[in-house]
Protein backbone atom coordinates (compact mmCIF):
# COMPACT_ATOMS: atom_id res chain seq x y z
CA UNK A 1 0.00 0.00 0.00
CA UNK A 2 1.50 3.35 -1.02
CA UNK A 3 1.34 6.56 1.01
CA UNK A 4 -1.41 8.13 -1.12
CA UNK A 5 -3.60 5.04 -0.72
CA UNK A 6 -3.04 5.25 3.05
CA UNK A 7 -3.96 8.96 3.11
CA UNK A 8 -6.91 8.73 0.73
CA UNK A 9 -7.97 5.15 0.01
CA UNK A 10 -9.54 4.33 -3.36
CA UNK A 11 -12.14 1.97 -1.91
CA UNK A 12 -14.14 3.41 0.97
CA UNK A 13 -16.64 1.82 3.32
CA UNK A 14 -19.07 3.43 5.77
CA UNK A 15 -20.34 2.12 9.08
CA UNK A 16 -24.15 1.86 8.93
CA UNK A 17 -24.33 2.36 12.71
CA UNK A 18 -22.33 5.57 13.18
CA UNK A 19 -21.41 6.86 9.70
CA UNK A 20 -17.63 6.47 10.11
CA UNK A 21 -15.93 6.39 6.68
CA UNK A 22 -12.63 4.58 6.16
CA UNK A 23 -10.58 2.66 3.61
CA UNK A 24 -11.72 -0.90 2.96
CA UNK A 25 -8.15 -2.18 3.43
CA UNK A 26 -7.98 -0.66 6.93
CA UNK A 27 -11.17 -2.33 8.18
CA UNK A 28 -10.46 -5.05 10.74
CA UNK A 29 -13.06 -6.99 12.72
CA UNK A 30 -14.96 -3.97 14.09
CA UNK A 31 -15.61 -0.28 13.54
CA UNK A 32 -12.78 1.77 15.08
CA UNK A 33 -15.25 4.55 15.98
CA UNK A 34 -18.23 2.75 17.56
CA UNK A 35 -17.08 -0.88 17.88
CA UNK A 36 -19.83 -2.65 15.93
CA UNK A 37 -18.92 -5.72 13.85
CA UNK A 38 -17.27 -5.21 10.45
CA UNK A 39 -20.35 -6.69 8.77
CA UNK A 40 -22.10 -3.35 9.54
CA UNK A 41 -19.95 -1.65 6.88
CA UNK A 42 -21.12 -1.08 3.32
CA UNK A 43 -19.39 0.39 0.25
CA UNK A 44 -19.23 4.16 0.20
CA UNK A 45 -18.70 6.42 -2.79
CA UNK A 46 -17.27 9.86 -2.07
CA UNK A 47 -18.78 12.65 -4.14
CA UNK A 48 -15.74 14.93 -4.10
CA UNK A 49 -12.48 14.86 -6.00
CA UNK A 50 -9.44 13.00 -4.73
CA UNK A 51 -7.53 16.30 -4.33
CA UNK A 52 -10.24 17.69 -2.04
CA UNK A 53 -10.30 14.44 -0.05
CA UNK A 54 -6.54 14.78 0.55
CA UNK A 55 -6.98 18.39 1.74
CA UNK A 56 -9.81 17.37 4.08
CA UNK A 57 -7.87 14.40 5.40
CA UNK A 58 -4.90 16.59 6.35
CA UNK A 59 -7.15 18.83 8.53
CA UNK A 60 -4.71 21.74 8.24
CA UNK A 61 -7.10 24.40 9.48
CA UNK A 62 -8.61 22.39 12.37
CA UNK A 63 -5.09 21.60 13.59
CA UNK A 64 -3.76 25.16 13.28
CA UNK A 65 -6.69 26.73 15.16
CA UNK A 66 -5.65 24.90 18.31
CA UNK A 67 -2.52 27.04 18.69
CA UNK A 68 -4.27 30.42 19.07
CA UNK A 69 -6.92 28.77 21.25
CA UNK A 70 -4.31 27.28 23.59
CA UNK A 71 -2.20 30.45 23.64
CA UNK A 72 -5.25 32.62 24.40
CA UNK A 73 -6.45 30.44 27.25
CA UNK A 74 -2.96 30.20 28.73
CA UNK A 75 -2.47 33.98 28.44
CA UNK A 76 -5.83 34.56 30.13
CA UNK A 77 -4.74 32.44 33.09
CA UNK A 78 -1.25 33.99 33.24
CA UNK A 79 -2.49 37.57 33.13
CA UNK A 80 -5.03 36.83 35.89
CA UNK A 81 -2.29 35.20 37.98
CA UNK A 82 -0.03 38.21 37.47
CA UNK A 83 -2.80 40.48 38.77
CA UNK A 84 -3.62 38.23 41.71
CA UNK A 85 0.02 37.55 42.67
CA UNK A 86 2.06 40.74 42.19
CA UNK A 87 5.08 39.07 43.83
CA UNK A 88 5.06 36.36 41.14
CA UNK A 89 5.61 38.86 38.33
CA UNK A 90 9.38 38.67 38.66
CA UNK A 91 9.37 34.93 38.04
CA UNK A 92 8.35 33.18 34.85
CA UNK A 93 4.82 34.56 34.64
CA UNK A 94 5.52 37.86 32.87
CA UNK A 95 8.21 36.57 30.46
CA UNK A 96 5.95 33.67 29.48
CA UNK A 97 3.00 36.04 29.02
CA UNK A 98 5.13 38.34 26.86
CA UNK A 99 6.43 35.45 24.74
CA UNK A 100 2.95 34.08 24.13
CA UNK A 101 1.71 37.61 23.39
CA UNK A 102 4.32 37.96 20.65
CA UNK A 103 3.53 34.54 19.17
CA UNK A 104 -0.27 34.89 19.22
CA UNK A 105 -0.71 37.21 16.21
CA UNK A 106 1.38 34.87 14.05
CA UNK A 107 -0.65 31.83 15.07
CA UNK A 108 -3.89 33.72 14.43
CA UNK A 109 -2.64 34.76 10.99
CA UNK A 110 -1.62 31.18 10.09
CA UNK A 111 -4.95 29.78 11.30
CA UNK A 112 -6.83 32.44 9.31
CA UNK A 113 -4.83 31.73 6.15
CA UNK A 114 -5.48 28.00 6.57
CA UNK A 115 -9.15 28.78 7.17
CA UNK A 116 -9.40 30.72 3.92
CA UNK A 117 -7.73 27.85 2.04
CA UNK A 118 -9.98 25.31 3.76
CA UNK A 119 -13.13 27.34 3.11
CA UNK A 120 -12.23 27.77 -0.54
CA UNK A 121 -11.54 24.05 -0.88
CA UNK A 122 -14.67 22.93 0.98
CA UNK A 123 -17.23 25.39 -0.33
CA UNK A 124 -15.53 26.64 -3.53
CA UNK A 125 -15.81 30.22 -2.22
CA UNK A 126 -15.30 32.12 1.01
CA UNK A 127 -18.33 34.39 0.72
CA UNK A 128 -20.88 32.10 2.33
CA UNK A 129 -22.67 33.70 5.33
CA UNK A 130 -20.92 31.63 8.02
CA UNK A 131 -17.49 32.00 6.41
CA UNK A 132 -17.97 35.77 6.19
CA UNK A 133 -18.80 35.80 9.93
CA UNK A 134 -15.64 33.79 10.60
CA UNK A 135 -13.59 36.22 8.51
CA UNK A 136 -14.87 39.24 10.45
CA UNK A 137 -14.39 37.60 13.83
CA UNK A 138 -10.96 36.28 12.79
CA UNK A 139 -9.95 39.76 11.62
CA UNK A 140 -11.03 41.25 14.95
CA UNK A 141 -9.12 38.48 16.72
CA UNK A 142 -6.00 39.36 14.72
CA UNK A 143 -6.35 43.05 15.63
CA UNK A 144 -6.83 42.25 19.33
CA UNK A 145 -3.87 39.87 19.38
CA UNK A 146 -1.68 42.50 17.71
CA UNK A 147 -2.77 45.15 20.26
CA UNK A 148 -1.96 42.71 23.03
CA UNK A 149 1.49 41.99 21.57
CA UNK A 150 2.15 45.74 21.32
CA UNK A 151 1.13 46.21 24.96
CA UNK A 152 3.35 43.32 26.07
CA UNK A 153 6.40 44.72 24.31
CA UNK A 154 6.14 48.47 24.79
CA UNK A 155 4.53 49.00 28.18
CA UNK A 156 6.13 48.62 31.57
CA UNK A 157 4.79 45.80 33.70
CA UNK A 158 2.24 47.34 36.05
CA UNK A 159 -1.15 46.48 37.43
CA UNK A 160 -2.74 48.88 34.92
CA UNK A 161 -0.95 47.27 31.96
CA UNK A 162 -1.77 43.75 33.12
CA UNK A 163 -5.43 44.71 33.61
CA UNK A 164 -5.48 46.14 30.09
CA UNK A 165 -3.89 42.98 28.71
CA UNK A 166 -6.40 40.85 30.61
CA UNK A 167 -9.22 42.84 29.00
CA UNK A 168 -7.77 42.46 25.49
CA UNK A 169 -7.00 38.77 26.02
CA UNK A 170 -10.58 38.25 27.23
CA UNK A 171 -11.72 39.67 23.90
CA UNK A 172 -9.39 37.23 22.14
CA UNK A 173 -10.89 34.39 24.16
CA UNK A 174 -14.42 35.39 23.14
CA UNK A 175 -13.24 35.40 19.50
CA UNK A 176 -11.83 31.86 19.81
CA UNK A 177 -15.09 30.71 21.39
CA UNK A 178 -17.24 32.21 18.62
CA UNK A 179 -14.97 30.91 15.86
CA UNK A 180 -15.11 27.44 17.39
CA UNK A 181 -18.91 27.47 17.51
CA UNK A 182 -19.17 28.48 13.86
CA UNK A 183 -16.47 26.00 12.83
CA UNK A 184 -18.27 23.15 14.58
CA UNK A 185 -21.42 23.96 12.60
CA UNK A 186 -19.46 23.86 9.34
CA UNK A 187 -17.75 20.52 10.00
CA UNK A 188 -20.87 18.50 9.20
CA UNK A 189 -21.68 20.32 5.95
CA UNK A 190 -22.12 18.26 2.83
CA UNK A 191 -19.54 19.17 0.23
CA UNK A 192 -20.18 20.12 -3.33
CA UNK A 193 -18.93 17.54 -5.83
Amino acid sequence: MNLMELIVPNELVVCKACGYVMGRNSLKDKCPACGVAAKMFEPYVEKISRYRRVVFFLDIHPILVHFPQAFTFTMLVLSALCLLMPDGREGLLVPTLKTLSLCLPFTVFLAAAAGLFDGRTRFRKVTTPLLVKKIYIGGFFLVLSTVNAYMAVTMAVSTKTLAGMLFVISGCFVCTFLLGLIGAKLMNSKFQG
